[in-house]
């Protein structure tokens, strides 16, 4: 053998064998890498399935979103009511800063009013069955327009109450009236929205018998500008016709429902332009009917040649061949003579009422802006946001709670059923805690004797006594 001829040992591994005979491995799928905590995936990312079969629709954050108890929730409004309270400081040293002493005691009341927010507790016991039932505490809070946590538990009770008021629904259907996005926002634009919204539902009295809207605004930090919108969940006279009826309408077969969504649009696009007349009333001529049709349909027609988008491929896209002046022109002939509207049945009554409450706890969306807070609160001073009617008119959804009045914190109950409930005296945030259904007690270590660890100040009269009190019972007092 050659010296020269050097070997080298190389060590061989067996091939990998499949778990059975007479099937392939496959092959594991390419992980992702590692992501910190509250780290954002990419756009075209898609996170996942749950599970290999596809069985599993719901999302990881859907999935968290229902793990969280109401302990987890009171945490969350308790970190966005840091963030507001926050931002009232700042706008009270802003105006301070200014010498405008006037706002500044305005923001400086504010922020005090949402610092002291549920920092005191009323104590409440049940005097029927003794101490058998634990005693139960109630926050004071501090009723203030954005702060969350008072949001959250009027949302909570309005929430209740319009559940229970659905047996008055016959055909309950969502309505969703837009206008396009404006730079600021002021009193004066709430008032006129509420005005054309009455309108709108008094035009179509026949078919909207009742129920309740509310006035919602949203913020787009991108483009500065807010966004008023109105939810409507009404009763109707009829169901909501299916895709199978369809009629004629400017010179096409369309669907029934669309005929009537498109009807709509026109009605309230109509306050709001002044191009195309005003709506015919129910006891009009019949030559003022006619105009009115004519009218609708004209428009239809119009709103056909300034479509921007097509089916094509499964889906409404953007019309292909259209030059850059013809584009412009359809988009500003839409921006005047259309408004977008929503148009939906009820299918799902906590769906319904969540949507229905939502412009309760919308500070989460810019309660961390100054010059976002200080327009909306001085543009929401005093403006009613929501509003029943018809059927529902009358029926007080958007209360202000008070601590003293046990009807306003739902059902609290005691061990026997009477919830004779007397009051024992205020206490820190301290001395309660709250239990695994979102209910808030006083700790254990306080008695039913306790007359509150939060101390009162003493008043005293300081006039003369009256005549008819003797000296002696006077000076008992």
């Amino acid at each position: 053998m050659n010296s020269a001829l050097k070997l080298e040992m190389e060590e061989r591994f067996a091939p990998s064998r499949p778990y059975r005979l007479g099937t392939r491995r496959r092959r594991a799928p390419r992980r992702e890498p590692y992501q910190a905590v509250g780290a954002s995936r990419p756009r075209g990312a898609r996170a996942t399935s749950l599970d290999t079969e596809k069985l599993l629709v719901t999302s990881v954050q859907n999935r968290l979103d229902e793990s969280l108890t109401e302990k987890d929730l009171y945490y969350q409004q308790e970190v966005l009511r840091h963030r507001l309270n926050q931002t009232l400081h700042k706008i009270w040293q802003a105006h301070a800063a200014a010498g405008n002493f006037d706002q500044s005691a305005r923001w400086e009341k504010a922020w005090f009013q949402v610092h002291n927010c549920q920092m005191e507790w009323v104590g409440y016991r049940a005097g029927c069955c003794g101490d058998r039932s634990k005693p139960i505490a109630v926050p004071i809070g501090c009723n203030h327009r954005l702060c969350p946590m008072c949001a959250w538990h009027r949302s909570q009770k309005a929430r209740v109450r319009i559940k229970t008021l659905f047996d008055r629904l016959t055909h309950p259907v969502m309505i969703t009236l837009t206008i396009p996005n404006q730079r600021s926002i002021r009193k004066h634009d709430y008032t006129l929205f509420r005005q054309r919204v009455r309108r709108f539902i008094a035009q179509h009295k026949a078919w909207i018998k009742g129920g309740v809207y509310s006035l919602e605004t949203t913020y787009n930090r991108a483009e500065r500008s807010w966004h008023v919108h109105c939810h409507i969940l009404a009763d109707v006279a009829a169901s909501l016709p299916t895709k199978e009826n369809k009629i004629a309408l400017a010179g096409q077969r369309v669907c029934l429902f669309t005929a009537i969504k498109l009807r709509l649009e026109f009605d309230w696009m109509r306050l709001w332009a002044q191009g195309w007349g005003k709506k015919a009333r129910r006891g009009a001529s019949a030559m003022s009917q006619a105009g009115d049709q004519f009218d609708f349909s004209i428009w239809v027609a119009r709103g056909r040649e300034n479509r921007l988008r097509e089916w094509r491929d499964g889906g409404y896209k953007p019309i292909r061949g259209l030059s850059d002046p013809e584009l412009e022109a359809r988009t500003r002939w839409n921006a005047e003579n259309r408004r977008v509207i929503d148009l939906r049945p009820v299918l799902d009554r906590e769906g319904a009422a969540r949507e229905v409450l939502k412009y309760i706890t919308k500070c989460a969306d810019f309660c961390d802006l100054p010059e976002a807070v200080e327009v909306f609160c001085d543009a929401v001073r005093g403006a009613r946001l929501i509003q029943t009617f018809g059927s529902w008119y009358g029926v007080q959804l958007d209360t202000v709670f008070d601590p003293e009045h046990m009807d306003d914190w739902g059902e609290m109950k005691c061990a026997c059923g009477l919830n004779h409930w007397q009051r024992m005296g205020v206490f820190y945030r301290s001395d309660v805690e709250m239990d695994p259904t979102g209910r808030w007690f006083l700790k254990r270590s306080l008695t039913h004797t306790c007359r509150g660890t939060v101390p009162r100040p003493t008043v005293r009269w300081l006039g003369e006594p009256p005549e008819e009190i003797e000296d002696t019972e006077w000076q008992t007092r």
